[in-house]
């Protein structure tokens, strides 16, 4: 596996405090948080195409987002060193770690990353059974 990682963080990067809040792209806020939490591959959106495959992102011609690995290793995540994609995170997340080229104060952790892309959402800022309970439900 080749993998690649961006040389920086851009300011749009999901994983950076000056993301526009909520503003996921296509994807969904719990398919990028159990993403990270499970050591998938996650391109940079400035370098995603159309038709884009899984071979894109392990041959290296889509890099891995930088914030996204930044990301992990703040909010304590490890990398799987059991599978040949946890391996090569991990040695991405070292690489990151090494080069410290990131203020950690403009990175994402997990929990902020959830609070900035999905504090807006009613089922994230209220309790379950409380808006269950707004909505006439009887609990």
């Amino acid at each position: 596996m080749g993998l690649t990682i961006c040389k920086k963080i851009c300011k749009e990067c999901p994983f950076s405090t000056s993301s526009p809040k909520g503003w996921l792209g296509p994807h969904s806020l719990e398919g990028v948080l159990d993403a990270q939490q499970r050591g998938k591959l996650f391109s940079c959106h400035m370098l995603r195409k159309d038709e884009m495959s899984s071979e894109d992102i392990e041959s290296g011609e889509v890099r891995i987002c930088r914030g996204f690995i930044a990301s992990a290793s703040k909010s304590g995540i490890a990398f799987d060193q059991d599978s040949k994609t946890g391996k090569a995170l991990k040695g991405l997340q070292e690489l990151v770690a090494r080069e410290a080229k990131e203020d950690n104060s403009t990175i994402l952790s997990r929990q902020e990353f959830e609070k900035h892309h999905g504090g807006h959402l009613p089922g994230r800022a209220i309790p379950k059974a409380d808006m269950l309970r707004r909505l006439g439900y009887r609990i």
